[in-house]
């Protein structure tokens, strides 16, 4: 049974091992693959709040584990089903947000990484003008 759930669900494996919440993100192991960005923002409670519910309303994204201060979630892709993580981890003495998503396969992601965290800061700043 084991063998079967490695074999059909092999992308699903170690989906919440990746950061320890006590420190910062890791880097990205592959920049073709990974995008890792760290932004200064006003108030970060405020922001974090916000960037939570842009995540809840995200197609095709689900959130996997919220703390106070680190989200992880994953992307499934349209068509081929690709999972992609996202975590985002808020450091809130410096008011600065580390995000990171990667892919889990392949050694290039087409950019669709590096897209969806601009896309996520566009919609932090649309909502703050």
């Amino acid at each position: 049974m084991i063998f079967c759930e490695i074999i059909f669900y092999p992308i699903k494996l170690n989906a919440y091992g990746l950061v320890n919440i006590n420190d910062n993100l890791s880097d990205c192991k592959l920049i073709t693959n990974c995008i890792f960005q760290t932004w200064k923002v006003d108030d970060s409670e405020k922001a974090f709040i916000e960037l939570i519910q842009i995540l809840e309303n995200t197609p095709r994204l689900e959130i996997i584990n919220k703390e106070k201060n680190y989200i992880h979630a994953i992307a499934t892709s349209r068509i081929m089903k690709f999972i992609d993580d996202i975590e985002i981890k808020n450091l809130n003495q410096d008011n600065i947000f580390q995000i990171k998503s990667s892919s889990r396969l392949g050694i290039y992601d087409l950019g669709v990484n590096k897209r969806r965290v601009q896309t996520l800061r566009f919609r932090l700043i649309d909502i703050y003008d």
